[in-house]
């Protein structure tokens, strides 16, 4: 669905401002989230266990994102 006024613009300068967008959000997503996890959770250092449960928190905050932004 296309319902961005690209009058303005090229569709090559649409998908950038989104390219950037998505990258930016993915970068704050991975940063507070491993900021929040040392912070509440019992994690002293970057383990292959902090590394598993950090896949595990991004995916169900990108859900909870995605549920929040449809209602």
């Amino acid at each position: 669905m296309n319902l961005i006024n690209i009058n303005n613009m090229t569709q090559e300068t649409v998908e950038r401002i989104i390219d950037e967008t998505v990258d930016t959000i993915i970068d704050s997503i991975d940063e507070k989230t491993v900021d929040y996890m040392f912070e509440y959770g019992n994690y002293e250092e970057t383990d292959d266990q902090f590394v598993e449960d950090l896949i595990v928190f991004k995916q169900q905050v990108i859900e909870e994102l995605y549920n929040r932004m449809k209602k």
